[in-house]
């Protein structure tokens, strides 16, 4: 196949002086120094901060600049072996949004997965390991084969480019890298998250996309996507096919779903509204959804849509979307509005999807002891109100009746207003708050899969000293203001799910929190250990402000991502009502 040069002897002159008695197509046994190189070939490829704003400005500014970085996307396919003819053989699932996006991916991937088809997932943000990133029937691959796969493609990049930059950057490779590894692996379904946007989005090279899921939107990457709700919705829409099915999440900003809406009709794509999830049919199952964080049964329902269309589409039963236009004439629909998708009853592998699907780092709790740690990667205004929301309730459940010592780690990275992000955490009742940098130690290895060369220690730590600047800012116009807590709450805040002694806790002028800055992460979760050891009372701290800094956190707590426990696990009886007891087919 054209591009794959992997017996040329310039490829393998190339690799030689790390691995002159490897055979890196053919190994039997994993090789951990392979692994290392490939880690750093890859964080190579990584752009700078300086450079990085400098791509931002361009892509605000220049239609034609983006058409060009997909066409280079193109171009690194068709070198690696896959022409844009082999890439349409792949059935996708492509999703964007920005609330949401990796659990509505892994939701309906699971589900297909439970249906008996072979998935192909790709993802990012990684959290502990880059191998993450690339699934196959929910497995990230290992290291072995992400080696294998790693040199195919670089090889065959490195020996026909132009000029000895003329590489694709670290998020378009692991892009070319995973439609490489699903091709190869034969995969039945590729479910693929957008990166930033989806208009430009390196992923949108895809052509033949028949089912398209946009999840919630907000303002988030504002030097990218544009600085409104419908610039942002613009841009999301862009993965939108003709002849696709979309679907998008119920409660959209009404401007972003108008957007949708003129997007779906400008690219002949039917666009369908989620229902709530608590309006199937689930007459099989015992359910309790009320115990589950809200924003995942919003993704959840989304992911049973887009799974069901997908299932449809392709003659493996599912339930047929309706006719849009026959609806709109029985229910008077205008063509102004957006139809919500009919609910159906919800299958048994339906429902084992969704209860066995794990997703780690949003909102998980992990406990040691006293100790209870809170992650969630909400990184968005709206997406932290109902994270604290999520905190709140699980904090209580878990104390009782007894006061926790409660301290938040928090970071907040990119053009994000840290201002927009602290507002609400402000009344959670912190008795210590710490800033941190997302890294794991002060020192940064060319080999981890967490190096990051986009930004310097330096300017980590700066960003998190005017982080904790802010924060007294806040906390001074806390101070003076009493009742500050129930005059900006945020529409989405459902006050009457916070328990009463939060409320009184919060009517009163507290002592201002302890303020800290940590370097790394391991010398926080140090000190707070230690500190946990001296005080001997429970602590719940809650981590939140980055998917970045929940990778390093888990990457101390749980390198394995071994602790992860099903978002839905609570939600959904373990039998279905004729007495068949829901065992989990396939690993999630």
């Amino acid at each position: 196949m054209y591009g794959l040069l992997s017996s040329s002897k310039n490829c393998r002159k190339f690799i030689v002086t790390a691995f002159k008695s490897v055979n890196l197509f053919h190994h039997t046994a994993p090789d951990i120094n392979e692994y290392e190189e490939a880690m750093k070939a890859l964080n190579s490829l990584q752009t700078n901060r300086a450079l990085l704003e400098e791509l931002k400005k361009e892509a605000r500014t220049s239609h034609v600049t983006n058409i060009k970085k997909l066409q280079q996307t193109v171009t690194f396919l068709e070198r690696s072996g896959v022409s844009l003819e082999k890439l349409d053989e792949l059935s996708v699932i492509h999703v964007s949004g920005t609330k949401g996006k990796g659990s509505t991916c892994a939701f309906c991937e699971s589900i297909l997965r439970h249906h008996g088809y072979k998935t192909g997932f790709y993802s990012s943000p990684h959290l502990v390991a880059v191998r993450e990133r690339i699934r196959i029937n929910g497995q990230p691959l290992s290291q072995q084969e992400f080696s294998r796969y790693f040199w195919k493609v670089y090889n065959s990049l490195i020996e026909l480019r132009k000029t000895e930059n003329d590489m694709p950057p670290y998020f378009r490779f692991l892009t070319v890298m995973a439609f490489n590894v699903f091709l190869s692996e034969k995969v039945d379904v590729a479910i693929v998250e957008v990166g930033i946007g989806g208009e430009y989005d390196c992923t949108n090279i895809l052509r033949q996309v028949s089912t398209v899921g946009i999840t919630s939107l907000g303002i988030d990457h504002t030097s990218l996507l544009g600085s409104t709700i419908e610039d942002i919705a613009w841009q999301k829409a862009g993965i939108m096919k003709p002849g696709s099915i979309a679907f998008t999440a119920d409660q959209q900003p009404a401007a972003a779903l108008e957007v949708l809406r003129q997007r779906a009709s400008e690219k002949k794509s039917t666009l369908l509204i989620a229902p709530p999830l608590e309006s199937y049919d689930w007459s099989s199952f015992t359910t309790q959804l009320g115990t589950v964080a809200k924003v995942q049964l919003v993704n959840a329902s989304l992911a049973i849509q887009l799974a069901n269309a997908w299932l449809w589409q392709h003659g493996s039963g599912g339930h047929p979307p309706a006719d849009v236009a026959l609806r709109r004439e029985q229910s008077r629909v205008s063509e102004e509005q957006v139809p919500v998708s009919p609910v159906f009853q919800v299958s048994f592998n339906m429902a084992s999807g969704l209860k066995f699907c794990t997703w780690p780092g949003r909102n998980q709790i992990i406990s040691e002891g006293l100790v209870h740690y809170f992650l969630d990667g909400a990184h968005t205004s709206e997406s932290l109100w109902l994270s604290i929301d999520w905190f709140i309730q699980n904090s209580h459940a878990i104390s009782k009746k007894n006061t926790p010592y409660r301290v938040l780690i928090f970071n907040c990275t990119g053009d994000r207003d840290p201002k927009a992000l602290l507002l609400p955490l402000l009344d959670c009742d912190f008795q210590l708050v710490i800033f941190c940098p997302n890294t794991v130690t002060t020192s940064v290895d060319s080999s981890s899969d967490q190096a990051n060369y986009k930004i310097n220690m330096i300017q980590q730590l700066e960003n998190c000293r005017r982080i904790q600047e802010v924060w007294y800012e806040l906390q001074e116009e806390n101070v003076k203001n009493k009742t500050r807590f129930f005059n900006v709450l945020h529409p989405i805040y459902i006050r009457n799910n916070v328990p009463k002694n939060l409320l009184d806790s919060c009517n009163s002028v507290k002592s201002k929190a302890e303020v800290k800055l940590f370097p790394c992460v391991s010398e926080t979760l140090a000190y707070l250990k230690k500190k946990n050891e001296d005080e001997s009372c429970e602590f719940h701290i809650y981590i939140t402000g980055s998917l970045h800094l929940i990778g390093c956190v888990l990457s101390v707590l749980d390198p394995d991502l071994t602790l992860a426990t099903s978002q839905l696990s609570e939600g959904i009886g373990v039998s279905a009502t004729n007495g068949t007891n829901m065992v989990e087919s396939y690993s999630s």
